[in-house]
């Protein structure tokens, strides 16, 4: 395999494990079990994280979409409006079942980067891969203190993934990555949560 194969084949790698759901996968079990939340962990993974993703493969399989990623941003409107009504269903069913503020903050939050996200894909194409990513970061900092600074080894692999695959431009991912910086700010500040211990 040449070395432009090579490169190109572990952005792919890099861009699968540092998306949205796998990451934000992780970030719901992190913060909901260690509040003994176990029914609306559960609920929020599987309409924040599992849906989502299933949904976009088997759209990319179908040949419905133009990719695992919908890099065509005219088809991202219909996935990005039903993800939205799926993650309110699910942020729905965990305040009735009395989930912890981390984890109704964090579907909240989640809902606020669908809208933001949204909005913005009507005339232009932000990355989400770099809003999760920064946000993901972000919250590993908020939730273990300075150890958690390593985690933004993760936003700027994803971004030279995203940069190697020609997914996004430069503007496009720091867009994307400022949107989750706010994100992770406001969740922090929200739960009452704060960097550094």
């Amino acid at each position: 395999m040449s070395q432009v194969g090579t490169r190109a084949r572990l952005a792919e790698v890099v861009s699968e494990l540092g998306g949205p759901s796998p990451l934000l996968l992780v970030a719901l079990l992190q913060v909901g079990i260690p509040t003994g939340a176990i029914g609306p962990t559960i609920v929020l993974v599987i309409t924040i994280a599992v849906l989502p993703y299933l949904s976009t493969v088997w759209m990319a399989r179908a040949g419905k979409v133009s990719g695992r990623f919908v890099s065509d941003r005219r088809q991202r409107l219909p996935i990005l409006l039903a993800t939205i009504v799926v993650v309110v269903l699910g942020l729905v069913i965990a305040l009735w079942m009395n989930a912890p503020p981390s984890l109704t903050v964090f579907a909240l939050m989640a809902v606020i980067a669908l809208l933001v996200v949204t909005i913005v894909t009507l005339a232009w194409k932000i990355s989400i891969h770099a809003t999760i990513a920064v946000f993901f970061a972000g919250l590993q900092i908020v939730l273990y203190g300075p150890i958690g600074v390593v985690a933004v080894v993760i936003p700027a692999a994803v971004a030279w993934a995203r940069l190697e695959l020609r997914a996004h431009t430069v503007a496009q991912l720091c867009a994307g990555g400022a949107l989750g910086a706010v994100l992770a700010v406001v969740y922090a500040t929200s739960v009452g949560a704060a960097p550094w211990g």
